[in-house]
């Protein structure tokens, strides 16, 4: 069951993190996975304070539709406090197998760039064979294609999709599902050899 004041994330917010659609600042983006359904507001805030991220990104999330709380909490959100750390705690919060995140030292500062949607060209045949190919791994190595999706996800241009191919392919073939996996990798091919829109 959850507890009280259990936030969660909107479909917008799921989208963001599979699509990067918004170009989300690292500290939001690691509130944004902390918000799990499951976790109350006050542990959400307080493991994103360990992060490095400040209170003010769980607001900002909550202003973009990006989570919600559920009905009757926002009444409440005045009167969440956070807990005071003494010397005890901080010891443990150092302690390095113990953290659930990276220390705040090793997020990247919050970028100053930004770029107008108007300006980028989508390839379409690009996001869509990147689409196929983190569903393909979704469906039959959930576990051991986590790295290989999250390169994905970061590949930029049709060449370093096309580098992943492999490493795709050895994740998802299954000695059931050989004809599948080659009738898969085949139409990804073809999205790639497509001309890049001007």
């Amino acid at each position: 069951m959850a507890p009280p004041l259990a936030p969660f994330k909107t479909a917008a917010g799921q989208e963001e993190l599979s699509r990067r659609v918004r170009g989300l600042s690292q500290r939001h983006r690691t509130v944004l996975l902390l918000v799990d359904g499951r976790r109350s507001q006050t542990e959400v805030l307080q493991l994103a304070a360990q992060a490095g991220a400040p209170d003010s990104c769980f607001g900002e999330l909550l202003d973009l539709g990006l989570i919600e709380l559920p009905p009757g909490a926002a009444e409440a959100i005045d009167h969440v406090e956070l807990p005071l750390l003494d010397a005890d705690d901080d010891a443990a919060l150092a302690a390095p197998d113990e953290s659930l995140l990276p220390p705040t030292a090793s997020l990247a500062p919050e970028s100053t760039w930004a770029l107008s949607q108007s300006a980028v060209t989508v390839d379409g045949p690009l996001e869509e064979a990147r689409a196929i190919l983190l569903r393909a791994l979704r469906n039959e190595a959930p576990v051991t294609g986590a790295l290989t999706a999250r390169k994905l996800k970061r590949a930029s241009t049709r060449s370093q999709l096309e580098e992943l191919l492999d490493e795709v392919e050895q994740r998802i073939r299954k000695p059931r599902k050989m004809i599948v996996t080659a009738q898969t990798l085949r139409h990804v091919r073809h999205l790639l050899s497509l001309p890049v829109p001007a």
